[in-house]
C-alpha cells in the first residue's frame, strides 16, 4: 500500500533546520498522540489589553497590549508597550505544562524590541499566574520558573531559572538582542538540561536549576528599565511543543 497522509516537516521538525535550528528537529509540528502543540500567530482580534486565549497582566499608567495586524517584517503581531519607569505588561496562560525528566520541551518566539539596554523582554514557563505586576512572572524568588530573554542594562541574554523554591538565578548567556531587528529566541529542555537559542545559536545552559515534574504556565513579558519609557516589544508568533 502506498503512503498516504502527512509526513516529514508537517509532522515533525524537518531534518534541513538541524543546520540552524537544531532543536526543532524530531519535534511535533501538530498536536499528536506524541506531541502537545500550542502555536499562536496573534492573527486574531484582540479586546483591550487582552489576546484571545491568554491572561494578561499590565502595569498602571500607559502601559498596554495590541494587536498590530501587520507591521514591518511580519503579520499578526502582538505589540507590549510601556511608558514609564519599570512598568510593562505580560500575558499568561495556564498551568498546562511540565518539564519532565526524559521528555523534550521547546517555547520559541519571534520577536523585537527597540531598546535592548533599558528594558526586559522575557519569555518561558512560570508558576505564577494573574501576579500583581508583570515581572513577578519572572522575579518572584518563591516559586518555579524557567525563563529566557534579557534584563535591564544588557542586550546580552540570560536564563532565569529556580527549582524547589530555593530563589531565582541568573545565568548569562553569550549571545545578544540587536535592537529594531527581529530575532528567534528559544527555550528547549533535552529532558535533563536547558537550553536558550538566539536565532538558533545557543546562548546559556544549565542542568541544576530546573522546575521539573511540577504545573507551569507559559508566558511572555515585557518590562521598561529605569530610564524614560516608551518602550515597546513585538511578538510575531509564540510556539511551545512538549513531548508526551
Amino acid at each position: 500500500m502506498a503512503n498516504t497522509g502527512f509526513n516529514g516537516p508537517i509532522v515533525h521538525g524537518p531534518a534541513i533546520d538541524g543546520a540552524k535550528y537544531a532543536y526543532r528537529t524530531g519535534m511535533g509540528m501538530m498536536p499528536s498522540a506524541e506531541f502537545a502543540v500550542l502555536h499562536d500567530d496573534f492573527l486574531l482580534p484582540f479586546a483591550t489589553n487582552t489576546t484571545v486565549g491568554w491572561a494578561a497582566i499590565v502595569d498602571t499608567g500607559g502601559t498596554s497590549i495590541t494587536n498590530l495586524t501587520a507591521t514591518v517584517g511580519a503579520n499578526g503581531v502582538m505589540a507590549m508597550n510601556s511608558d514609564d519607569v519599570s512598568e510593562g505588561s505580560a500575558i499568561y496562560g495556564a498551568k498546562a505544562f511540565q518539564l519532565i525528566p526524559g521528555k523534550k520541551f521547546m517555547m520559541e518566539v519571534r520577536m523585537r524590541t527597540n531598546d535592548v539596554t533599558d528594558g526586559a523582554f522575557q519569555f518561558g514557563l512560570s508558576a505564577v499566574t494573574a501576579a500583581t505586576n508583570p515581572e513577578d512572572l519572572w522575579t518572584t524568588t518563591a516559586t518555579d520558573v524557567l525563563t529566557f530573554g534579557i534584563l535591564d542594562g544588557s542586550a546580552t541574554t540570560g536564563m532565569l531559572a529556580d527549582e524547589g523554591n530555593a530563589g531565582t538565578a541568573v545565568k548569562a548567556g553569550t549571545l545578544a538582542i540587536t535592537a529594531d531587528t527581529w530575532t528567534t529566541l528559544a527555550i528547549y529542555y533535552d529532558g535533563a538540561t536547558a537550553f536558550g537559542f538566539v536565532n538558533g545559536g545557543v546562548s546559556v545552559s544549565t542542568a541544576v536549576t530546573v522546575p521539573e515534574a511540577v504545573a507551569l504556565a507559559p508566558f511572555i513579558g515585557h518590562l521598561n528599565g529605569n530610564g524614560a519609557g516608551n518602550n515597546t516589544s513585538l511578538v510575531d508568533y509564540v510556539r511551545i511543543i512538549s513531548q508526551r
